[in-house]
């Protein structure tokens, strides 16, 4: 995908399925800045939630702490 495309895509969810592992997901949010983004921090749902039993669910926050993307692993 190009940078032109990338730009279209702000603001809008998107849901991309790994080419290398079709067990893992990942959801861009519309806060998501697009392909240069860099997470400040990532935590998993189970770490929130200690009884939590579904597929590994990663939460990605950018530098001032707004959810941009989450990562499912199934």
């Amino acid at each position: 995908m190009g940078q032109t495309d990338s730009k279209k895509k702000l603001g809008r969810f998107e849901l991309r399925v790994s080419e290398d592992d079709q067990d893992v997901a990942y959801l861009r949010l519309p806060s998501h800045p697009g392909e240069t983004c860099k997470m400040s921090k990532s935590i998993r749902l189970a770490e929130l939630m200690g009884s939590y039993a579904g597929p590994d669910v990663v939460l990605d926050f950018d530098q001032d702490g707004v959810l941009v993307g989450i990562e499912i692993l199934a």
